[in-house]
Formats: structure tokens, C-alpha cells, sequence
């Protein structure tokens, strides 16, 4: 009895530790969940409540902590992202950067090499022909035409492709003066408009300037889907090398000219030096002094004088409108002619009868020679003269002591056809002196713009006339230089100086 009671009693024990074990599991299972849900539970055992409260603390402040961390982690995330983003558009634009650098050097280098290639050249047709050959190759150019200015011309000067029109424009140099930048540019955009061109094309317009210089113009047709911000680029560039090419070329013919012309000048001073008579100090106890300077390389003044086989001295000295070269050839015909007639033995009036009748149909209306023609006979010491529109003779009497002028009217030689010269003589005393001159002397300007006129010129001889001829020369000279001073020689001087010894 006993022994069941005492199993009952551990039946009974066994069964209350079970359920006292499955009441403890319930709440240590809510006491778990509340642990996962973080919820505080308020039935807690109080064997464990003081650590249950840390614990659940802990817990909700760790829970709290990650959030805080997870949070950070996510915006660092999104700003990997943006960074990583950028980097890849950076390093996108960097390779475009870097392709569109490359296409730039390799046009500048392109552009160096054909500088240093059209810059060697200096002939202005071989230069266009590698400029319009290097723009098909270093732009999107379909077609191109080029433009220079040629005194006041904008004129085309080639094309290359497909194009007809040609159009050209003039200005006087007046106008051209005035131009400023924009009306070269709307020069330009209009002429611009003269090219036919297709709706999906368009017209480059590209000036040649060098330091303000305006040398003409390149249009160029592209077609619009090609062009390019590096084309333009180009474009501008090649421009400036065109323009600096064209300009040397331009500088360097103009030298080439200018050196061909000193040089034929140069030939020609010698000729004209060389056609002068050689000077003589005396002829028959008549002292002669003779003085030529041009104003440029050759001039139009000359003098002559011949002794012929009568026994007879020919004086000549002469004045052709103009300086230069066109005067220089005029003096050489009037001279050529003059002297053979002089060969006949007639009067002055009648060479210079002769000579008007053959240059008068052979020269232009602007062109005329005045000329002082003259013929001494040693014999009867008479000095024979017929003028054409020249200076008249400056005459020392020394008997009377005085100057006098001695002309007779008469046109210049080419301004009337058929005209018919005068003739005046006079009579040469000892001591007497004649001087032939040209307006070189008289006009002569000084600083303060006046003239050395026909009266200082004769206070001069008459100051000087004990002198011989050379002297007086000298004397006349020194007054000139002393009068205009820093003035330049705009005019050829020339002048003849009689002396009679005899």
C-alpha cells in the first residue's frame, strides 16, 4: 500500500514538474518572442526580470545601432553610385575629350607642315593650287573658290569642283579707304550668295587678313551633317596660313619687280649719263659749265651741244614733262632727232620746225618737250636761239653791267602740229655770260615752301660774274643747297653756263 502510495505520490510529483515544466516553456517561449519582437514584457519571472531588462536594452539598442549603420550604408551606397556615375561620364567626355585632342594635333600638325611647305614657295600659282588640294584634304570642303584683291578688284582666281559661278566686284581705291572689317564682311556675304547650293549644304566664308591687311577670301561648300566644330576650327587656321603664304608671295613678286625695274634703271642712268657731251672747259675762248642731276634714277631734263663742220657751236637744253622712265624715253627721241638734224646746218627755228612735225604724231597729248635751242658762230660771235615754251636764256652784259632775259615766244615741241618757231640773236661780248637752265632751279621749294625763283638765281651770276664758268657753277649749287636746306630734290636740275674770253 505503501509503495502505490508512494508511486501515486511520484506519479503526482512527476505529473506537477510536467506541467510546472510546460507552464516555464510557455514563458520562457514569451519571454523569447518578446527578446525577437522587442516588446518588453511585463510578467517576467522576477528571478530573471533585472536581466531580462538589460538584455531587451541591449537588444533595442543594438536593433537601433544597425538601422543607424544600415541607413549609413545605403546613402554611402547611393553616393558610390553617383561617384561611380560621374566617373564613368567623365571618363566617357575624357575619351571624346581626348579622340577630338588628337584630331586636333593631327590637324595642326597637318596645318605646321603645309606652312612650312607654302612658305618656301614664293610663287603665288603654285601656292593656290597646294592651299585648295590641302583644304579637301584637312576639311569636309566639297568645293572651293578663292578670291584676291587686285586694285580695287575682288577677283576669282580658282576653283576647285563642281562650281559656275564667278562673280567680281570693284571699288575705287577711295571707297576701298573706307572700309572698315564689317564692310569687308558684308562684302563678302553677299558675293556669298551668288553660289548655288544644295538645301543640305552651306557656304564657309574664310577672309585672308595679315595684320589688317585685307588680301581676299576663300568660301568653301561643305555639306551641313559634316560639318564639324573641329572643321571650322581648321578652317580658321588654314586661313591664317593662306593669308600669311599669299601675302609673302605677293611681298616677294612686288620685290622681283621692284628689283627688275631698279636695275633697268639703273641700265638706263648709265645711258643717259652716257649720252650727255662730254664735258669741255673751253671751245675757242668760250668757257663752258654744264650741271645734271635727276630727281629719280633717270629724268627728262638733258642738255647737248655739238661743234659742227661750219665752225658753228650748238647749244641745246631741254625740259620733258614728267619724270621717270617715260620722260627719260621722250628726251631720248627728241635728242636722237635733234641731232640729226643739226647735221643739215640750219637755223634753230628750222630744227625745231622739223623736230614738232615728227614727235608731234608719235606722243600722247599729256607729253610735250620745252626746249632752248641755240647756234654760236665763233666768227661773228652772234648767238642764235629759237625757244619752245622754255626758260629764257639769262644773259650777263659786261659792257652794261647788268642782266637781261632774252626768248622769243614759241609753244613746246608736240603741242601744235605744224607750228612755226621764232628765232632771236645776240651778240656775245668778252666777259659776256649766257645761262641756259631748266625750272629744276627755280622751283626749287625750302622748308617754309618758297621758291628759289629767277631772282635769286640771277642775283647769283650777277655776285659772281668775274668768275669763270666752273665757279659760277659751283656758286649756283651752294646757294641752292644753302636755300632748301633739308628739303628734298623733287625736280630734276639741270643748266648750261657760257663764258665768252674772247
Amino acid at each position: 500500500m505503501n509503495y502505490i502510495v508512494y508511486v501515486g505520490m511520484c506519479v503526482i510529483f512527476f505529473l506537477v514538474l510536467k506541467k510546472q515544466e510546460k507552464e516555464n516553456i510557455k514563458e520562457i517561449s514569451k519571454i523569447l518572442r518578446s527578446l525577437r519582437e522587442k516588446e518588453i514584457y511585463d510578467d517576467v519571472p522576477d528571478i530573471v526580470k533585472d536581466e531580462y531588462k538589460e538584455t531587451i536594452t541591449d537588444i533595442i539598442k543594438q536593433e537601433m545601432e544597425l538601422e543607424n549603420s544600415i541607413g549609413e550604408l545605403r546613402e554611402y551606397r547611393r553616393e558610390l553610385e553617383v561617384t561611380y556615375n560621374s566617373l564613368v561620364s567623365k571618363s566617357t567626355q575624357l575619351e571624346y575629350s581626348n579622340q577630338a585632342l588628337e584630331r586636333r594635333v593631327a590637324s595642326l600638325s597637318n596645318i605646321n607642315a603645309l606652312s612650312r611647305t607654302v612658305l618656301s614657295i614664293m610663287e603665288l600659282e603654285k601656292i593656290i593650287n597646294i592651299i585648295l588640294d590641302a583644304y579637301f584634304v584637312l576639311t569636309g570642303a566639297k568645293r572651293i573658290s578663292l578670291y584676291l584683291w587686285e586694285d580695287g578688284r575682288l577677283l576669282n582666281k580658282r576653283i576647285k569642283g563642281d562650281i559656275d559661278f564667278r562673280g567680281e566686284l570693284y571699288y575705287s581705291p577711295e571707297i576701298l579707304k573706307k572700309f572698315t572689317k564689317q564692310d569687308y564682311k558684308r562684302v563678302y556675304d553677299e558675293l556669298a550668295k551668288g553660289f548655288k547650293i544644295d538645301s543640305d549644304e552651306t557656304v564657309i566664308v574664310s577672309p585672308l587678313v595679315v595684320k589688317g591687311k585685307e588680301l581676299g577670301v576663300i568660301f568653301i561648300i561643305e555639306d551641313n551633317a559634316k560639318l564639324i566644330n573641329s572643321d571650322e576650327e581648321t578652317v580658321s587656321a588654314l586661313a591664317i596660313q593662306v593669308a600669311i603664304a599669299i601675302n609673302n608671295a605677293q611681298i616677294y613678286s612686288d620685290l622681283l619687280i621692284k628689283e627688275r625695274i631698279s636695275k633697268e634703271l639703273e641700265v638706263a642712268a648709265r645711258i643717259q649719263k652716257r649720252i650727255l657731251p662730254k664735258n669741255i672747259d673751253q671751245i675757242m675762248g668760250l668757257e663752258v659749265a654744264n650741271y645734271f642731276q635727276p630727281a629719280k634714277e633717270i629724268g627728262g631734263d638733258y642738255y647737248d651741244y655739238s661743234l659742227l663742220e661750219d665752225g658753228t657751236f650748238t647749244i641745246t637744253i631741254a625740259d620733258v614733262s614728267g619724270k621717270g622712265v617715260p620722260a627719260a624715253f621722250l628726251m631720248a627721241l627728241g635728242r636722237a632727232v635733234l641731232k640729226t638734224l643739226e647735221l643739215q646746218g640750219k637755223d634753230p627755228e628750222e630744227n625745231l620746225n622739223h623736230l614738232n612735225n615728227i614727235i608731234y604724231p608719235d606722243i600722247t597729248e599729256d607729253m610735250f618737250i620745252t626746249m632752248l635751242h641755240t647756234k654760236y658762230n665763233f666768227d661773228t660771235r652772234k648767238l642764235t636761239y629759237s625757244n619752245a615754251g622754255h626758260n629764257p636764256l639769262i644773259v650777263y652784259k659786261a659792257k652794261t653791267d647788268e642782266i637781261e632775259l632774252h626768248s622769243v615766244k614759241g609753244v613746246a615741241i608736240g603741242f601744235l602740229k605744224g607750228y612755226k618757231y621764232r628765232q632771236g640773236e645776240l651778240e656775245l661780248d668778252r666777259g659776256d655770260i649766257v645761262v641756259y637752265y631748266t625750272d629744276g632751279i627755280t622751283e626749287t621749294e625750302n622748308l617754309n615752301k618758297e621758291l628759289f625763283g629767277l631772282e635769286r638765281l640771277k642775283d647769283v651770276i650777277y655776285a659772281n660774274k668775274n668768275k669763270n664758268a666752273e665757279e659760277i657753277k659751283k656758286e649756283i649749287l651752294e646757294k641752292i643747297d644753302e636755300f632748301k636746306g633739308e628739303n628734298e630734290q623733287v625736280d630734276d636740275l639741270t643748266f648750261v653756263i657760257l663764258k665768252n674770253n674772247e
